[in-house]
C-alpha cells in the first residue's frame, strides 16, 4: 500500500486525534503519566480524551505557530502525523520569511489555553511531567539557535513498520538541512530507532514513572544540493 504526504487542515483535527494520535500514544509514557488508568476508562471517556486532543490540535492549527504533514492511506484516511516548529531566537529572525514561522518567545505569548480537561487526567503528573521536559529542552537547546523542534510524531499502531514515520522524517531533515538547522526532539521510546536513523544523537534522558523519554538532538548539515 501506498501513502501520500499533504498538508494539515483544522478539519483534520478530530480525524488525527481519533485515529492517529491518540492511538499511537496511548502505550507511551507521556500519556500513561497523563492518563494513568487509562486501561480502565470507559468508551464515553476515551472519546472526551480524544476530543480534548483535537481541540488542542485545532489551537495549533489555528494560530500557525507550528507546520503540520498528514501521511494517508489512498483511501484518504489518516494514518500518520507529524509537526514541528522553528525557534529562531535573533532578533533578525522574528519571521521566517519562507514559512511564516514564529519565533518561540512570540510564540509563547500568543499561546491561548484550553479551558477545560478530560475528568481522567493527573493533573499534577501532567504538571511535573511538563516541568521536567521543559528544563530537558531548555537545557539542550539555550544556547543555540535556528532549530527545528519536533512536537508531534505519530504512526497509527496498525500501520507502524510500513515506512510512514521515515517518510515524515526524510520531508523534515530534507527541510531542516535546507536551512542548516539544529533539530531537536522528546521521544519516546518507540521513536529513538527512527531518529537515530535520520542522524539524532542521544543528549539526555526523563525518566518518568511509566518510562523514559530520550532528548536527542540532530546537528546542522549543510545541503549543497
Amino acid at each position: 500500500m501506498s501513502f501520500i504526504l499533504s498538508d494539515v487542515g483544522v478539519l483534520d483535527a478530530e480525524s488525527i486525534a481519533r485515529h492517529v494520535d491518540v492511538p499511537s500514544m496511548q502505550n507511551g509514557p507521556l500519556y500513561q503519566t497523563m492518563f494513568p488508568q487509562s486501561n480502565e476508562i470507559t468508551e464515553q471517556q476515551r472519546d472526551e480524551i480524544v476530543r480534548w486532543y483535537a481541540e488542542t490540535l485545532e489551537e495549533a492549527l489555528q494560530d500557525r505557530w507550528e507546520s503540520f504533514l498528514k501521511a494517508c492511506s489512498i483511501d484518504g484516511n489518516p494514518v500518520g502525523f507529524c509537526g514541528w516548529t522553528i525557534i529562531e531566537r535573533k532578533p533578525s529572525h522574528q519571521f521566517e520569511a519562507n514559512d511564516g514561522q514564529v519565533n518561540e518567545p512570540l510564540k509563547e505569548k500568543r499561546r491561548k489555553k484550553i479551558s477545560w480537561v478530560p475528568e481522567t487526567i493527573d493533573i499534577d503528573g501532567w504538571i511535573t511531567l511538563s516541568k521536567a521536559l521543559r528544563t530537558e529542552r531548555d537545557r539542550v537547546l539555550n544556547d543555540l539557535d535556528s532549530i527545528c523542534r519536533l512536537t508531534f510524531m505519530a504512526v497509527n499502531p496498525s500501520y507502524q513498520r510500513r515506512g510512514i514515520g521515515s517518510m515524515m522524517m526524510q520531508r523534515i531533515c530534507e527541510e531542516t538541512d535546507r536551512h542548516g538547522r539544529y533539530a531537536f526532539v522528546l521521544a519516546a521510546p518507540e521513536g529513538v530507532r527512527l531518529y537515530n536513523k535520520y542522524g539524532f544523537e542521544i543528549v539526555g534522558r526523563v525518566q518518568t514513572p511509566k518510562g523514559t523519554i530520550t532528548s536527542m538532538l540532530r546537528p546542522p548539515r549543510i545541503n549543497t544540493v
